[in-house]
């Protein structure tokens, strides 16, 4: 399997990168939790009903942590934190949760190692990633515009 992109062209106003081309990856599916809950039990030998008791439980604990302004570390998986989206104010003074605070999310930090020779970082949810161009995925068109089989 390959992550899938797309290209596309930075055409801001004023960008330094205006008229440049980068890629953006395409998601092509969302798994749930009770598919995941399917795959882990296919894995071990453990039922389902136990696997997804685990990962439900899992979900809260975090929830509670993080509400209590802890960082929730998955030893080997990464860590989960909150950060803040803030409107600024003219001074701290004048800083309120009520005015300011506009809302949260969860900052996600993969698991990684650094490797000594290089200092490069790595992860396991990124390792032996290969990457496709969505052009190649999608049906050919011949000079007739007719699709090649």
């Amino acid at each position: 399997m390959a992550v899938i992109y797309r290209t596309y062209q930075d055409n801001r106003d004023g960008s330094i990168t205006q008229g440049q081309w980068f890629g953006r990856a395409v998601h092509t599916n969302t798994i749930d939790l009770e598919a995941i809950g399917e795959e882990i039990q296919e894995n071990v030998s453990v039922k389902y009903s136990d696997v997804m008791g685990v990962l439900i439980e899992l979900i809260n604990v975090m929830n509670r942590h993080l509400n209590a302004s802890e960082v929730v570390k998955l030893n080997g998986f990464g860590s989960f934190k909150i950060g803040l989206k803030t409107k600024g104010a003219l001074r701290e003074e004048d800083f309120t949760a009520v005015k300011n605070i506009v809302g949260a999310r969860v900052n996600f930090l993969p698991y990684y190692t650094v490797d000594g020779a290089s200092g490069k970082h790595n992860t396991r949810f990124l390792s032996n990633v290969s990457v496709k161009n969505i052009k190649d995925l999608l049906p050919k068109e011949d000079d007739n515009n007719t699709p090649n089989p």
